[in-house]
């Protein structure tokens, strides 16, 4: 699955809007709706970010979709 589609099931499954998402990130709404719709690749911070926003119990799988898989982090 690609990040893009991953992050909004995410973000849909938690009733999140991307404001909301923004707000509990710190990441505008700009980029989350660009990062939505595939038009921008997430940084790893802003990945780590929103693991951390949508309550991901293990980021290494929100990690690996965006493409940082050798770079798995934390609470795995």
């Amino acid at each position: 699955m690609e990040f893009a589609s991953k992050l909004k099931e995410l973000r849909q499954q938690r009733d999140l809007s991307l404001r909301k998402l923004g707000e509990k990130t710190g990441i505008s709404y700009s980029i989350l709706n660009s990062i939505e719709n595939g038009r921008i690749h997430p940084t790893k911070d802003i990945v780590i970010s929103l693991a951390y926003a949508l309550k991901v119990e293990h980021n290494g799988e929100l990690l690996a979709i965006a493409g940082y898989a050798s770079e798995r982090e934390g609470n795995e």
